[in-house]
């Protein structure tokens, strides 16, 4: 069955059309969020969080539109894995305050401190790009993909690519410059 026929069939509420729409997308969003993420389980987590999000949002998407629903759903799984970050980044925060609360030799565990507040303070300043430009550097050169792959998977020229990698980059540099109250000897 066609796509948009099966997307109008679940905006009419048809749990069969659900069923086969998750199994047809269920690979490739998996797969994106697993290269994002290099981890099993969290793109897993991620994969059904971005299902139930399709589920409830079905509606939104416009089968007469001109964006294919391949990009929509990745959009989603994008966006599912920048909240998780945010999450993390909380939970990796409160956790290195409990670390340094809880320790018997102090001299190591503050360089351990120190050494994940300059880490935070660089995942920080790559939070604070815009989204394009975070997800780029990220497949780049936290998951190591190249343009070409990094393209296939936003949807993207990689030249457009290259061009959110640099421009990311030039604005880390700046943040990164106005932020050195972690700088390093």
């Amino acid at each position: 069955m066609e796509t948009k026929n099966l997307i109008k069939k679940c905006q009419q509420g048809d749990k069969e059309a659900f069923q086969l729409l998750i199994s047809r997308y269920h690979p490739l969003v998996y797969k994106f969020l697993v290269k994002i993420t290099n981890n099993d389980q969290v793109a897993e987590d991620l994969t059904q969080e971005t299902f139930l999000k399709v589920i409830r949002h079905i509606d939104n998407f416009a089968t007469e539109g001109q964006a294919k629903f391949s990009t929509y759903i990745i959009s989603i799984a994008k966006n599912a894995y920048i909240d998780y970050l945010r999450k993390e980044k909380r939970l990796l925060h409160n956790s290195s305050i409990s670390e340094a609360l809880n320790t018997e030799d102090v001299n190591i565990q503050e360089d351990r401190v120190v050494d994940r507040l300059y880490g935070q303070s660089l995942l920080k300043s790559l939070e604070d790009l815009p989204d394009e430009q975070k997800i780029a550097i990220k497949l780049k050169y936290l998951e190591g993909l190249t343009l070409k792959e990094i393209g296939m998977e936003l949807d993207l020229e990689p030249k457009t690519v290259k061009s959110r990698i640099h421009n990311g980059m030039v604005r880390l540099r700046r943040l990164a410059g106005k932020g050195d109250e972690y700088e390093r000897d």
